[in-house]
C-alpha cells in the first residue's frame, strides 16, 4: 500500500463509533487524520417501531428493506420470518444485518436509487417494512411505491447536528485540512451549513452525498469507486496525490 504525506490533516466526519475503519485505511497511507463528527445518531425508541416490529414478526411484510447500519442496529434482537426477504443497501448495512443474525436475501449497489432500480416490480400483496433515519430521503419509499409495493415507513433513529469545537470550525472555514471526507446527505449539508473553505478537496463516498454536496453549491474533488471506506480512503490519497503534484507558483523576490 503506497502512502502519501499530506501537510494538512484529513478531517474524517463520521457519527462517533463509525470512524474508526476509515480513519486506520488512511492512517495505513501515511495520512493524518481529525475525527470530528458533525451529527449524532439518536435511536427512535417508542410505540411505531415497536409495533411495526411486532408486525414483521408475524410475517406482515414481504420484504425488509434497510438501507444504513444504523437501521440494521434497531432491527438487532428482532424476529425476521424466514419468509420475509432482507434487502440491503451496501456491503456495510448487510455486514451488519448479519451481524444481528439476519440472512440477507439482495445487497443493492450503495444507494438507494440502485436499490430502487434493481427491484422487479411488486408482485400481488408485496408490502415493504422501511426503517429509516427520520431524514432519509424519499427516493426509496416513492420509487417501491412506484414498481407497485405497499411501503410502511417507520422512523428507526434521528440524526441530531453536533456542534464541533472551535478549532474545527474555524478550521473547516480557514482552509486548515487537506480534504474533507463525506459519508452521507446529511453529513455533508451539516458540513456545508458550518462552512468550507474554497481550497479544501471534498471527498465522497457514493452518488447520495455528491448530490448532497452540489446541492450546497460546492465541488466534488472525487467520489469513490464503490461505497466503502477501502474506497474512500483511495479516493482521498489520490486527492492529496494530484494536490502535492501541483507546483507552488514562484515567488519573485522584492528587490
Amino acid at each position: 500500500m503506497s502512502s502519501v504525506a499530506a501537510p494538512r490533516p484529513v478531517l474524517v466526519t463520521r457519527p462517533a463509533g463509525r470512524g474508526g475503519t476509515l480513519r486506520t485505511q488512511l492512517e495505513q497511507r501515511g495520512i493524518e487524520v481529525v475525527h470530528q463528527p458533525l451529527i449524532r445518531l439518536v435511536p427512535a425508541h417508542g410505540a411505531e417501531l415497536d409495533a411495526a416490529l411486532r408486525h414483521l414478526a408475524d410475517g406482515t411484510y414481504t420484504l425488509l428493506v434497510v438501507t444504513s447500519r444504523t437501521a440494521a442496529e434497531a432491527l438487532v434482537g428482532a424476529v425476521v420470518p424466514s419468509r420475509t426477504a432482507i434487502i440491503a443497501v451496501g456491503e456495510g448495512t448487510a455486514e451488519e444485518l448479519r451481524t444481528a443474525g439476519h440472512p440477507v436475501a439482495h445487497i443493492a449497489a450503495g444507494s438507494g436509487a440502485a436499490l430502487v432500480e434493481e427491484m422487479p416490480p411488486a408482485e400481488d400483496g408485496a408490502i415493504v417494512l422501511f426503517p429509516a433515519s427520520a431524514a432519509a430521503s424519499r427516493t426509496v419509499p416513492e420509487g417501491l411505491r412506484a414498481k407497485g409495493y405497499r411501503v410502511h415507513e417507520v422512523t428507526a433513529y434521528r440524526p441530531l447536528p453536533v456542534e464541533p469545537p472551535a478549532a474545527v470550525t474555524v478550521g473547516l472555514a480557514t482552509g486548515a485540512y487537506g480534504a474533507l471526507a463525506l459519508t452521507s446527505p446529511m453529513i455533508a449539508r451539516r458540513a456545508a451549513a458550518l462552512g468550507i473553505h474554497g481550497s479544501t478537496p471534498i471527498v465522497t463516498i457514493g452518488d447520495p452525498t455528491s448530490a448532497a454536496v452540489r446541492e450546497a453549491g460546492l465541488v466534488v474533488a472525487r467520489q469513490a469507486q464503490e461505497p466503502t471506506d477501502p474506497a474512500l480512503a483511495v479516493a482521498v490519497q489520490q486527492v492529496l496525490e494530484a494536490a502535492a503534484a501541483v507546483p507552488w507558483p514562484s515567488v519573485t523576490p522584492l528587490p
